[in-house]
């Protein structure tokens, strides 16, 4: 399975538990209207893209999913104990080597500065995980099996039966 909100979903909860003093969020539908409103500082967490590796030739269509996961890290001040860069510290430290659901360990791409606005800076850290995109296959429709009807040699065929013909 290689759905991509879970694997936010997960990024969200473990980021949350590992840095309990800021706020983590999937990154909002609408980001002009977020408003950045946590004492001490947010992460965002938003889907980059995926890139596929070639086809694996299992005699169905199989994969490798790699996701990129974009964490915008927003603090209130940018030096401190809480302030933006140590947030960004350790959101390095809590994402390198998480497994999102279906996923294989993280690991970091790149990190920039973004912005500063009013005292509120923000940083964006780039993170890779790897999954596995399968072709889903739908069941064939072939009638099922009920019942038997045993016969032994030389006992006459049921009337309604077809008989294979000889080739």
């Amino acid at each position: 399975m290689s759905a991509t909100r879970p694997v936010i979903d997960s990024v969200v909860e473990h980021l949350q538990q590992a840095i309990p003093w800021v706020i983590v969020e999937a990154f909002p539908e609408r980001p002009s209207e977020y408003q950045f409103i946590h004492p001490t500082g947010a992460i965002l967490v938003g889907y980059g893209g995926s890139k596929f590796t070639d086809l694996e030739h299992l005699g169905s269509i199989a994969q490798q999913r790699d996701i990129t996961l974009v964490l915008t890290i927003i603090g209130s001040n940018l030096h401190g104990d809480e302030g933006t860069l140590a947030i960004l510290d350790e959101t390095r430290l809590a994402i390198v080597g998480f497994r999102p659901t279906n996923c294989l360990p993280c690991h970091l791409l790149q990190e920039r500065f973004l912005n500063e606005d009013v005292g509120a800076w923000q940083y964006e850290l780039t993170v890779q995980t790897e999954t596995q995109q399968v072709q889903v296959y739908q069941p064939e429709t072939k009638p099922l099996f009920t019942r038997t009807r045993p016969r032994e040699s030389g006992d006459p065929h049921e009337q309604d039966l077809k008989l294979k013909e000889a080739p």
